[in-house]
Protein backbone atom coordinates (compact mmCIF):
# COMPACT_ATOMS: atom_id res chain seq x y z
CA UNK A 1 0.00 0.00 0.00
CA UNK A 2 1.12 3.55 -0.65
CA UNK A 3 0.42 6.70 1.34
CA UNK A 4 0.24 8.72 -1.88
CA UNK A 5 -2.82 10.93 -2.00
CA UNK A 6 -4.87 10.44 -5.15
CA UNK A 7 -5.19 13.49 -7.38
CA UNK A 8 -1.95 15.15 -6.29
CA UNK A 9 0.80 16.07 -8.75
CA UNK A 10 3.04 13.44 -7.13
CA UNK A 11 0.35 10.83 -7.70
CA UNK A 12 -0.15 11.90 -11.32
CA UNK A 13 3.57 11.63 -12.04
CA UNK A 14 3.75 8.26 -10.30
CA UNK A 15 0.95 6.95 -12.53
CA UNK A 16 3.23 7.37 -15.55
CA UNK A 17 5.53 4.71 -14.10
CA UNK A 18 2.89 2.01 -13.75
CA UNK A 19 -0.17 0.54 -15.41
CA UNK A 20 -3.08 1.51 -13.21
CA UNK A 21 -6.54 -0.03 -13.07
CA UNK A 22 -8.01 2.91 -15.00
CA UNK A 23 -5.44 2.23 -17.77
CA UNK A 24 -6.61 -1.37 -18.21
CA UNK A 25 -9.64 -0.58 -20.45
CA UNK A 26 -7.37 1.24 -22.94
CA UNK A 27 -4.88 -1.63 -22.90
CA UNK A 28 -7.73 -4.06 -23.60
CA UNK A 29 -9.07 -1.73 -26.32
CA UNK A 30 -12.53 -1.36 -24.79
CA UNK A 31 -12.13 2.23 -23.59
CA UNK A 32 -14.36 4.76 -25.39
CA UNK A 33 -12.07 7.57 -24.24
CA UNK A 34 -8.52 6.45 -24.91
CA UNK A 35 -6.61 4.23 -27.35
CA UNK A 36 -3.48 2.18 -26.49
CA UNK A 37 -1.39 4.71 -28.43
CA UNK A 38 -2.85 7.66 -26.52
CA UNK A 39 -2.17 5.87 -23.23
CA UNK A 40 1.37 5.10 -24.40
CA UNK A 41 1.97 8.78 -25.13
CA UNK A 42 0.86 9.65 -21.60
CA UNK A 43 3.38 7.18 -20.20
CA UNK A 44 6.43 8.14 -22.27
CA UNK A 45 6.03 11.92 -22.49
CA UNK A 46 5.32 14.74 -20.10
CA UNK A 47 3.83 17.06 -22.71
CA UNK A 48 0.61 15.03 -22.80
CA UNK A 49 -1.16 16.01 -19.57
CA UNK A 50 -3.52 13.62 -17.83
CA UNK A 51 -6.63 15.78 -18.13
CA UNK A 52 -9.94 15.40 -16.40
CA UNK A 53 -13.08 15.52 -18.50
CA UNK A 54 -16.31 17.04 -17.19
CA UNK A 55 -17.60 13.52 -16.52
CA UNK A 56 -14.43 12.70 -14.58
CA UNK A 57 -14.74 15.90 -12.58
CA UNK A 58 -18.37 15.07 -11.78
CA UNK A 59 -17.24 11.66 -10.59
CA UNK A 60 -14.60 13.21 -8.36
CA UNK A 61 -17.10 15.67 -6.90
CA UNK A 62 -19.60 12.91 -6.11
CA UNK A 63 -17.09 10.30 -4.98
CA UNK A 64 -17.28 11.08 -1.26
CA UNK A 65 -21.11 11.20 -1.11
CA UNK A 66 -21.15 7.98 -3.12
CA UNK A 67 -18.69 6.33 -0.75
CA UNK A 68 -20.84 7.31 2.23
CA UNK A 69 -23.93 5.91 0.47
CA UNK A 70 -22.07 2.65 -0.22
CA UNK A 71 -21.02 2.42 3.44
CA UNK A 72 -24.62 2.86 4.62
CA UNK A 73 -25.84 0.13 2.30
CA UNK A 74 -23.13 -2.41 3.17
CA UNK A 75 -22.02 -1.55 6.70
CA UNK A 76 -18.43 -1.49 5.44
CA UNK A 77 -16.10 1.43 6.16
CA UNK A 78 -13.82 2.04 3.19
CA UNK A 79 -11.04 4.50 2.36
CA UNK A 80 -9.25 5.51 -0.86
CA UNK A 81 -5.98 3.61 -1.17
CA UNK A 82 -3.16 3.13 -3.66
CA UNK A 83 -2.02 -0.48 -3.94
CA UNK A 84 0.85 -2.12 -5.81
CA UNK A 85 1.01 -5.71 -7.03
CA UNK A 86 3.20 -7.87 -4.80
CA UNK A 87 4.88 -9.61 -7.75
CA UNK A 88 4.18 -7.77 -11.01
CA UNK A 89 6.25 -4.59 -10.81
CA UNK A 90 4.27 -2.45 -13.26
CA UNK A 91 0.78 -3.07 -11.83
CA UNK A 92 -0.88 -0.65 -9.43
CA UNK A 93 -4.41 0.36 -8.52
CA UNK A 94 -5.84 3.59 -7.13
CA UNK A 95 -8.87 2.30 -5.25
CA UNK A 96 -11.97 4.36 -4.55
CA UNK A 97 -12.52 2.35 -1.41
CA UNK A 98 -10.91 -0.46 0.59
CA UNK A 99 -11.72 -1.62 4.10
CA UNK A 100 -9.21 -1.74 6.97
CA UNK A 101 -8.88 -5.52 6.71
CA UNK A 102 -8.14 -5.15 2.96
CA UNK A 103 -10.74 -7.79 2.19
CA UNK A 104 -13.23 -5.64 0.27
CA UNK A 105 -12.81 -3.06 -2.48
CA UNK A 106 -15.29 -0.85 -4.28
CA UNK A 107 -15.10 0.92 -7.62
CA UNK A 108 -17.38 3.95 -7.64
CA UNK A 109 -18.88 5.28 -10.86
CA UNK A 110 -21.21 8.23 -11.36
CA UNK A 111 -22.13 7.32 -14.93
CA UNK A 112 -24.60 8.36 -17.57
CA UNK A 113 -28.19 7.15 -17.49
CA UNK A 114 -27.54 4.20 -19.81
CA UNK A 115 -24.67 2.82 -17.73
CA UNK A 116 -26.58 3.37 -14.50
CA UNK A 117 -29.58 1.50 -15.91
CA UNK A 118 -27.28 -1.44 -16.64
CA UNK A 119 -26.21 -1.49 -12.99
CA UNK A 120 -29.86 -1.41 -11.91
CA UNK A 121 -30.26 -4.57 -13.99
CA UNK A 122 -27.23 -6.13 -12.31
CA UNK A 123 -24.77 -5.62 -15.15
CA UNK A 124 -21.43 -3.80 -15.42
CA UNK A 125 -20.55 -1.99 -18.70
CA UNK A 126 -17.84 -3.85 -20.61
CA UNK A 127 -15.55 -0.80 -20.53
CA UNK A 128 -15.20 -1.14 -16.74
CA UNK A 129 -14.54 -4.90 -16.56
CA UNK A 130 -10.75 -4.61 -17.17
CA UNK A 131 -10.50 -2.01 -14.41
CA UNK A 132 -12.25 -4.25 -11.88
CA UNK A 133 -10.26 -7.35 -12.86
CA UNK A 134 -7.04 -5.36 -12.65
CA UNK A 135 -7.96 -4.22 -9.14
CA UNK A 136 -8.73 -7.75 -8.01
CA UNK A 137 -5.42 -8.98 -9.39
CA UNK A 138 -3.42 -6.22 -7.70
CA UNK A 139 -5.19 -6.81 -4.38
CA UNK A 140 -5.38 -10.60 -4.81
CA UNK A 141 -9.10 -10.67 -4.04
CA UNK A 142 -11.90 -12.91 -5.25
CA UNK A 143 -14.49 -10.19 -5.72
CA UNK A 144 -15.01 -6.46 -6.05
CA UNK A 145 -18.01 -4.20 -5.62
CA UNK A 146 -19.10 -1.99 -8.52
CA UNK A 147 -21.13 0.92 -7.15
CA UNK A 148 -23.13 3.00 -9.62
CA UNK A 149 -24.22 6.30 -8.05
CA UNK A 150 -26.71 8.65 -9.71
CA UNK A 151 -26.11 11.57 -7.36
CA UNK A 152 -28.76 10.57 -4.85
CA UNK A 153 -28.73 6.82 -4.54
CA UNK A 154 -26.61 3.94 -5.72
CA UNK A 155 -26.72 0.35 -6.91
CA UNK A 156 -24.22 -2.35 -5.94
CA UNK A 157 -23.13 -5.04 -8.38
CA UNK A 158 -20.82 -7.76 -7.08
CA UNK A 159 -18.18 -8.76 -9.65
CA UNK A 160 -16.40 -12.06 -9.16
CA UNK A 161 -12.82 -12.71 -10.13
CA UNK A 162 -12.35 -14.30 -13.56
CA UNK A 163 -8.92 -15.93 -13.65
CA UNK A 164 -9.10 -16.65 -17.37
CA UNK A 165 -9.85 -13.00 -18.13
CA UNK A 166 -7.14 -11.82 -15.74
CA UNK A 167 -4.56 -14.11 -17.34
CA UNK A 168 -5.20 -12.48 -20.72
CA UNK A 169 -5.35 -9.02 -19.12
CA UNK A 170 -1.93 -9.45 -17.53
CA UNK A 171 -0.53 -10.75 -20.85
CA UNK A 172 -1.86 -7.70 -22.73
CA UNK A 173 -0.54 -5.36 -20.06
CA UNK A 174 2.89 -7.00 -20.30
CA UNK A 175 2.88 -6.42 -24.05
CA UNK A 176 1.85 -2.80 -23.56
CA UNK A 177 4.47 -2.26 -20.85
CA UNK A 178 7.15 -3.54 -23.24
CA UNK A 179 6.04 -0.83 -25.68
CA UNK A 180 6.50 1.75 -22.90
CA UNK A 181 9.88 0.43 -21.77
CA UNK A 182 11.23 0.17 -25.32
CA UNK A 183 9.75 3.48 -26.53
CA UNK A 184 7.97 1.64 -29.31
CA UNK A 185 4.47 2.85 -30.10
CA UNK A 186 1.72 0.23 -30.06
CA UNK A 187 -0.21 -0.30 -33.31
CA UNK A 188 -2.31 2.77 -34.08
CA UNK A 189 -5.97 2.69 -35.05
CA UNK A 190 -8.23 5.09 -36.97
CA UNK A 191 -9.13 6.99 -33.78
CA UNK A 192 -5.45 7.96 -33.38
CA UNK A 193 -5.55 10.09 -36.52
CA UNK A 194 -7.30 13.29 -37.47
CA UNK A 195 -8.35 12.94 -41.10
CA UNK A 196 -7.28 15.94 -43.21
CA UNK A 197 -8.96 16.56 -46.56
CA UNK A 198 -8.41 20.30 -47.05
CA UNK A 199 -6.66 21.51 -50.18
CA UNK A 200 -3.51 22.84 -48.50
CA UNK A 201 -2.89 19.58 -46.65
CA UNK A 202 -3.49 17.38 -49.70
CA UNK A 203 -1.27 19.54 -51.90
CA UNK A 204 1.54 19.66 -49.32
CA UNK A 205 1.29 15.94 -48.55
CA UNK A 206 1.46 14.97 -52.22
CA UNK A 207 4.42 17.28 -52.75
CA UNK A 208 6.19 15.75 -49.76
CA UNK A 209 5.61 12.24 -51.12
CA UNK A 210 7.04 13.28 -54.48
CA UNK A 211 10.11 14.88 -52.90
CA UNK A 212 10.57 11.87 -50.60
CA UNK A 213 10.43 9.47 -53.54
CA UNK A 214 13.04 11.55 -55.38
CA UNK A 215 15.27 11.60 -52.31
CA UNK A 216 15.04 7.83 -51.93
CA UNK A 217 15.92 7.37 -55.59
CA UNK A 218 18.86 9.79 -55.32
CA UNK A 219 20.13 8.10 -52.13
CA UNK A 220 20.18 4.72 -53.89
CA UNK A 221 21.90 6.25 -56.91
CA UNK A 222 24.46 8.00 -54.65
CA UNK A 223 25.30 4.72 -52.92
CA UNK A 224 25.74 2.96 -56.25
CA UNK A 225 28.00 5.72 -57.63
CA UNK A 226 30.00 5.83 -54.40
CA UNK A 227 30.64 2.09 -54.61
CA UNK A 228 31.71 2.47 -58.26
CA UNK A 229 34.22 5.23 -57.41
CA UNK A 230 35.66 3.17 -54.54
CA UNK A 231 35.95 0.16 -56.85
CA UNK A 232 37.76 2.24 -59.51
CA UNK A 233 40.18 3.72 -56.94
CA UNK A 234 42.24 0.52 -56.64
CA UNK A 235 42.42 1.26 -52.90
CA UNK A 236 44.14 4.64 -53.46
CA UNK A 237 43.10 8.14 -52.47
CA UNK A 238 41.90 9.74 -55.71
CA UNK A 239 41.24 13.26 -56.97
CA UNK A 240 39.42 14.17 -60.18
CA UNK A 241 36.23 15.43 -61.74
CA UNK A 242 35.56 17.70 -58.79
CA UNK A 243 35.60 14.76 -56.34
CA UNK A 244 38.14 13.84 -53.65
CA UNK A 245 38.04 10.20 -52.51
CA UNK A 246 40.06 9.45 -49.39
CA UNK A 247 40.24 6.63 -46.88
CA UNK A 248 39.56 7.65 -43.26
CA UNK A 249 39.29 5.98 -39.84
CA UNK A 250 37.51 6.73 -36.58
CA UNK A 251 37.15 5.22 -33.15
CA UNK A 252 34.62 2.46 -32.76
CA UNK A 253 31.55 3.00 -30.58
CA UNK A 254 31.78 1.98 -26.94
CA UNK A 255 29.86 -1.20 -26.15
CA UNK A 256 28.72 -0.36 -22.64
CA UNK A 257 27.33 -3.87 -22.15
CA UNK A 258 30.90 -5.19 -22.24
CA UNK A 259 32.10 -3.06 -19.30
CA UNK A 260 31.99 -5.26 -16.15
CA UNK A 261 31.82 -2.28 -13.78
CA UNK A 262 28.59 -1.14 -15.44
CA UNK A 263 26.77 -4.46 -15.43
CA UNK A 264 24.84 -3.73 -12.23
CA UNK A 265 24.60 0.02 -12.72
CA UNK A 266 21.35 1.80 -13.62
CA UNK A 267 22.50 4.06 -16.44
CA UNK A 268 19.01 5.53 -16.81
CA UNK A 269 19.77 7.97 -14.00
CA UNK A 270 22.29 9.60 -16.37
CA UNK A 271 19.87 9.69 -19.28
CA UNK A 272 18.57 13.04 -20.48
CA UNK A 273 14.84 13.72 -20.72
CA UNK A 274 12.73 11.87 -23.26
CA UNK A 275 12.71 13.38 -26.74
CA UNK A 276 9.53 13.85 -28.73
CA UNK A 277 9.63 13.86 -32.51
CA UNK A 278 7.34 13.50 -35.51
CA UNK A 279 7.50 10.52 -37.83
CA UNK A 280 6.13 10.90 -41.34
CA UNK A 281 5.73 8.16 -43.93
CA UNK A 282 3.77 7.50 -47.07
CA UNK A 283 0.65 5.34 -46.89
Amino acid sequence: MSALKQGTEEWLQMRRKYIGASDAPAVMQVSPWKTPYQLWMEKVTTSVPIRKSSAMQRGNDLEEPARQCFEKKTGLVVFPKVKFHAEISFMMASLDGMDIEEENIVEIKCPNAVDHAMAVNGKVPEKYIPQLMHQMEVCQLEKAFYFSFDGNDGVIVTVNRDDSYIKNLVKQEEIFWDYVQNFTAPPMIDKDYKVKNDYDWIRTAQKWKSVKDNINHLVKEEVSLRESLISMSDNHNCLGGGVALKKMARKGAVDYKMIPELQDKNLDIYRKGNIEYWQIEGC
